[in-house]
């Protein structure tokens, strides 16, 4: 404690029935007394405490169970602590019922209000066998934590020197990362003035719990509701409940025996996917079954897709006569464009799957299953989150880990998610182990994307030894409840990502096929500029087995690696309208040890345009942007290299 005065105001909050007003008798023994709180009907008291030469002025509000709804106790509650804060909060709470009573706490928590914790009735259910770690609580909540009992004085001592001494301390307020939709409207409304814990408080409140001054925080507000409301079944409150009760669940987990709000069957899944032993290879087993089903099952509708892109072709160039513009179409813009739609299954597939891992709570149990690895190569636990999305899109991945307050662990996310293989990088592995590993296409998928993490890791134990921690930073994992996702909650997710998909084939997927055939197609005497650029740079890549139509495909997914899929369609130019023709060339021109290296190269060099459009501006420099391209160019050369040479001893 620093600068101490003659007073303090110690409110006391908590749930109903928790034990707060016997504490408070204890606290202030017959000096207690009852008055009125301002403009309102509800009772509180008021008591005094001389401790250490400081007093101590207690305020026991009325017991409340959130912060967010409008009943008349709740509202004294709420309006005392923005009104009048107190110096320090003492959060009563029932052992008992531990994860109800933490929904308050996690709301005083989000405020960023100075909180010390009493955990009442602590004997009560130590008597019907259950604990508390109270260090771990502690740890997890980064708050002081003390057992009370108040029905007798015992412990009392102990706990006016934790409140003196937590007098003054700094607060930081609890970030819980919410539903990516709500965290959107969380960030419109702070983007519009209000603090995160008020964007929370007003969303969850359906705007009564929070007034607005303000005529555009009002608007987008409300435009943020409407967004919600026309995306998820769940109402906002809800929406928050759920991130809450996760975050919850996750505290539980560590420091408590109980876990009474979990049913049988809740209770049967976590002894499997949190097990030990079976933890993690059933966690591995699921990734395995879902590239298989990727592969598999994707294939049957991108046949489909490919007949009609064929058929399309074969119409167009039927019609027009030849000229330039005929090969424009049909060479250069139907085959490039085409030559990525027929993956569109694929995409959707996997994001499919991956939506069901994370809306059914499995995701979430893999985060806790590898937080201890990812401590041991300098990952902090809030990566996950952002190496998960980096499997979408490396993009928004990189700015998720802005939720990462230690430079360092932010640091390192941000420059080894690119190794994390985006859906960019899916169609060329597809159609590669397709063609070189047809029987064993989905065990390939699953094997660079475990590359893929294996090369993240070893990078990050790497750069956890050159880059200094500045500061400690805490994590609780959040364990949200097994649930069945909804089926208009699965169907607009895997929309989202299949219209960001068709997007890109669109606009930078159209634009580089075109660009790809007038490289290709000109000069029309000699040879065209795309194969001397070709035959330029194909010795760099000559170790690997690659000729000048892979080269120059590797140079196009500078762009996006989208492009490199479309531009060996292109540069092939098969005169056969459909993947049955591009993949009898390829497979007629390259090793599969070739193949399998070429593949090993689009997971791990440089990132895309955009993607290091973004390392620069989350980084705030040049340098790791650098680093980032240098780096992935290196481990990609080096790894194709030793993938083509240790493959050709066997293929």
């Amino acid at each position: 404690m620093s600068d101490v005065k003659a007073s303090y105001t110690i409110a006391l909050i908590g749930n109903p029935n928790c034990g707060k007003t016997s504490l408070f008798n204890q606290l202030t023994g017959a000096r207690q007394r009852t008055g009125n709180m301002a403009g309102v009907t509800v009772t509180s008291r008021e008591g005094h405490k001389a401790w250490r030469g400081v007093d101590f002025h207690f305020i026991d509000l009325p017991g409340i169970y959130s912060l967010a709804n409008s009943r008349v106790e709740e509202r004294v509650a709420r309006d005392y602590l923005i009104d009048t804060p107190p110096d320090l909060i003492l959060n009563v709470v029932d052992a008992n019922n531990l994860a109800r009573n933490l929904a308050l706490t996690s709301q005083l928590l989000e405020q960023g209000l100075p909180l010390v914790i009493a955990l009442n009735m602590l004997d009560e259910l130590e008597k019907q066998g259950g604990n508390v770690e109270l260090a771990e609580l502690s740890l997890g909540l980064a708050k002081p934590v003390i057992g009370s009992d108040g029905r007798n004085n015992r412990g009392i001592e102990q706990l006016m020197d934790m409140l003196l001494d937590s007098i003054d301390q700094p607060c930081e307020p609890l970030l819980i990362t919410y539903e990516p939709h709500l965290e959107q409207a969380i960030h419109a409304l702070e983007q519009a003035g209000l603090r995160r814990w008020e964007s929370v408080r007003w969303l969850e409140s359906a705007g009564e719990g929070l007034a607005l001054v303000e005529n555009d925080q009002v608007q987008v507000g409300r435009k943020a509701l409407d967004l919600l409301a026309g995306r998820h079944e769940q109402s906002p409150a809800e929406m928050v409940a759920e991130g809450r009760y996760g975050y919850i669940h996750g505290l539980l987990h560590k420091c408590s025996s109980e876990h009474r709000d979990q049913s049988a069957a809740d209770h049967w899944l976590d002894r499997i996917a949190l097990n030990r032993w079976l933890g993690l290879p059933v966690f591995v087993l699921l990734l395995w079954l879902m590239f298989e089903a990727t592969f598999t099952l994707g294939s049957y509708p991108a046949d489909w897709i490919d007949a009609g892109v064929s058929w399309v072709g074969q119409q167009v160039g039927a019609i027009l006569p030849e000229s330039l513009l005929r090969n424009l179409l049909v060479e250069g813009l139907i085959a490039g464009v085409g030559g990525v739609l027929v993956f569109l299954p694929n995409v959707v597939l996997l994001f499919f799957f991956i939506a069901l891992l994370e809306q059914s709570g499995y995701m979430a149990r893999a985060a806790f299953l590898t937080d201890n690895l990812m401590s041991k190569v300098g990952l902090h636990g809030k990566a996950f989150v952002p190496l998960v999305m980096g499997f979408g899109c490396n993009v928004p991945a990189i700015m998720s880990a802005r939720t990462i307050e230690e430079p360092r662990a932010r640091l390192i996310t941000i420059l080894i998610n690119p190794f994390m293989s985006c859906s960019a990088r899916l169609p060329v592995y597809v159609l590669l182990a397709g063609i070189f590993f047809t029987d064993h296409a989905g065990t390939v998928l699953f094997g660079l994307y475990m590359l893929g993490i294996l090369v993240a890791f070893a990078i990050a134990a790497l750069l956890a030894r050159t880059i200094s921690e500045q500061h400690d930073e805490t994590f609780i994992m959040e364990l949200p409840p097994w649930r069945f996702p909804s089926s208009r909650s699965m169907l607009l997710h895997v929309w989202d990502k299949a219209g960001d998909f068709l997007r890109k084939i669109g606009g930078v997927i159209l634009v580089g096929s075109i660009l790809i055939w007038l490289l290709q197609s000109f000069p029309q005497q000699g040879a065209p500029w795309l194969e001397q650029l070709g035959h330029f740079v194909a010795p760099l890549f000559a170790p690997m087995g690659f000729g000048w139509q892979e080269t120059v495909a590797l140079l196009s997914g500078f762009i996006a690696k989208e492009v490199i899929a479309a531009s060996l369609v292109v540069v092939y130019q098969t005169d056969m309208n459909d993947m049955a023709g591009l993949q009898a060339a390829l497979g007629s021109a390259l090793a599969p040890a070739s193949g399998l290296a070429l593949m090993v190269f689009t997971l791990l060099y440089m990132p895309c345009l955009a993607t290091i459009a973004t390392i620069r501006r989350e980084t705030g420099s040049w340098r790791w942007a650098g680093v980032s391209i240098l780096m992935g160019l290196v481990l990609a050369w080096l790894g194709a290299w030793l993938v083509y040479t240790l493959a050709s001893l066997w293929i």
